[in-house]
């Protein structure tokens, strides 16, 4: 008796380990959303009327990209990570062409961002957008380098 009680509690926490990861990875995203339009409004000289319209393409535009690039590019890294020498030409080839047309797809989401940005908000301050938007993602990506820098030294 006791087996088939311990089975399906068993079953429902993994369950629901596995949710929970899926939820903390949501809500990665939507931190680091969050963090890079903080950084963005509070190092730009944005009107009120051009925050309003700021604001929500900026959301719909990284959900976009996080959802139709970054994931599927994230699933074909993890893909790849079978060793060279065993990928048939086809599918590198293959590889190859999926990951340039995630690229292009991910500069054309972009290109429009920028297209809705310019009607709404001066271009100016569009530029100085662009400029804050490289600067989050370096300070970003240095937090990631020194964030593996630490967890090696803990590891040695």
């Amino acid at each position: 008796m006791k087996r088939f009680f311990v089975f399906p509690v068993i079953l429902i926490s993994l369950f629901l380990s596995n949710q929970s990861m899926a939820q903390r990875r949501i809500n990665g995203f939507e931190e680091i959303k969050k963090m890079k339009m903080s950084f963005i409004l509070e190092n730009n000289d944005l009107s009120d009327k051009e925050k309003k319209s700021f604001e929500p393409l900026f959301q719909n535009s990284e959900k976009q990209y996080h959802d139709e690039v970054w994931r599927v590019k994230k699933q074909l890294r993890k893909e790849l990570l079978q060793p060279f020498d065993t990928i048939s030409s086809e599918n590198a080839f293959k590889y190859i062409n999926d990951y340039n047309s995630l690229e292009q797809l991910g500069m054309s989401i972009k290109h429009e961002r920028n297209r809705k940005f310019l009607e709404v908000i001066r271009p100016e301050i569009v530029l100085k957008i662009l400029v804050r938007e490289m600067e989050f993602d370096k300070l970003m990506f240095k937090r990631i380098r020194n964030t593996n820098k630490q967890k090696e030294k803990d590891r040695k």
